[in-house]
């Protein structure tokens, strides 16, 4: 990158860094209000884009891949914005995204100020730093910094704010469904992993969330097992036989190419198991939540088909045929991936390489990352990448922070993806 782009974020560190600072003091806790949308509206605004601000709904989305419902209500001022800026229209279309709404106030514990932002040791704390104002903030300096050092953007460049926290259904997928797109596009969200810019993410696994019922049958007396059976040991068996199944999908389901080569693509994990009795007695309902991961050619339904098979199979040999059922859960995410050599994973590696010094790179896998709803509605490449952070055990009563050096980097980064994109993607 040019010495002078360098120098100009440098000599703009203060103000930079002040824009994250400010969108962490506007709360934006999950379902409620966003007022930090007026700052990214007006900032875009400023920088010559036409700005829309549009709540998300079901009508908008319902019948899209990968719709899920958000299972929460967005209050009436939660809304998204996303811009658009014409350029010379001689190399395909760019887009950025990042969510603006964070967990709630109290979700990492109690603690003086969530709303506060503090600078101090290295890092920017405060509610939303990680999980994703240091997103929208660093994507709204690199593009200022890029229409400060070009007149015209040879391709049309989109950027959007978005409602994220719960599936991205009333917020990357509503504006998909308004047509806000572009040919490749980059999500910008500090890795939770803490891998930074090491880690590429530009692989989603496929999720498919299960609800596994079953019933048991009453004694003569409410705690008689030699004439009733529970609800309990059915399931307790039933996922005993699934976490059979699963052991034997991870050793014949395994990744072949990427950084986590030989390592299963696939998994099946139990969650919570829940049943209607207490102390003693025979529970008469029994039920277990499971989330299964899983990558191409598994699909939704494939994967759905073969658990049930599976387990049909092993409820018959126990006689208990009519004692469960197996239902989709809320979530479901179809697998996708840019395959790790494509020129525009290369393109991003490069400039990071340059800012940053990396070499290897983490070419990430996510559990249904929001990277797959602009592949498969949008017929957008993305990629996600982001600073170091950290976000804290929920209840701990820690803040999260990022780290303000690779906030700065990341300015840096993308503002150079930006500045080489037409010459890696010229028509």
């Amino acid at each position: 990158m040019d010495q002078k782009i360098l120098e100009y974020i440098e000599a703009h560190r203060e103000e930079m860094v002040s824009t994250l600072m400010s969108l962490i003091e506007c709360p934006c806790p999950d379902t409620g209000d966003t007022p930090a949308q007026e700052i990214v509206d007006r900032e875009l605004t400023s920088m010559g884009f036409e700005t829309e601000s549009f709540m998300g709904s079901e009508d908008l989305v319902g019948t899209l891949p990968d719709y899920c419902p958000p299972g929460v209500t967005y209050g009436d001022a939660a809304y998204n914005v996303a811009g658009r800026l014409r350029g010379k229209g001689t190399s395909p279309s760019l887009m950025l995204f990042a969510h603006i709404d964070t967990e709630t106030a109290d979700c990492w514990g109690s603690f003086e100020e969530p709303f506060l932002a503090e600078r101090r040791d290295g890092r920017i704390y405060g509610l939303g730093a990680a999980d994703d104002k240091g997103g929208v903030a660093m994507m709204l300096e690199a593009v200022r910094t890029f229409l400060h050092f070009t007149e015209e953007p040879e391709y049309d460049l989109t950027v959007m704010s978005i409602l994220g926290k719960h599936g991205g259904a009333f917020g990357t997928l509503s504006a998909l469904a308004k047509g806000y797109t572009g040919e490749n596009s980059i999500y910008l969200h500090p890795a939770e992993t803490g891998h930074g810019f090491a880690e590429i993410k530009n692989i989603s696994l496929g999720v498919l969330d299960l609800d596994l019922s079953v019933t048991g049958e009453p004694g003569i007396m409410h705690d008689d097992l030699s004439e009733g059976i529970s609800a309990n040991l059915i399931l307790a068996q039933a996922v005993l036989w699934l976490e059979e199944y699963d052991r034997l999908m991870r050793e014949k389901n395994r990744f072949g190419f990427g950084s986590f080569a030989g390592q299963p693509s696939y998994s099946l994990n139990p969650g919570s198991l829940r049943s209607d009795y207490g102390y003693g007695g025979i529970a008469l309902h029994a039920e277990c939540s499971l989330r299964c991961r899983f990558f191409s050619p598994m699909t939704l339904d494939s994967v759905f088909a073969d658990i049930s098979s599976y387990l049909s199979e092993k409820m018959k040999s126990a006689g208990w045929t009519d004692r469960w059922t197996l239902r989709q859960g809320s979530f479901r995410a179809t697998p996708v991936m840019v395959e790790n050599d494509h020129p525009f994973v290369k393109l991003i590696e490069k400039n990071i390489t340059e800012i940053t010094g990396q070499t290897d790179f983490i070419h990430q896998y996510h559990g249904g990352s929001d990277i797959r709803l602009p592949m498969l509605c949008g017929n957008s490449r993305c990629i996600g990448i982001g600073p170091s952070c950290t976000l804290p055990e929920k209840g701990s009563g820690m803040k999260e922070w990022i780290d303000e050096e690779d906030y700065i980097n990341g300015i840096k980064i993308l503002t150079g993806i930006l500045l080489t994109y037409s010459e890696s993607f010229r028509n």
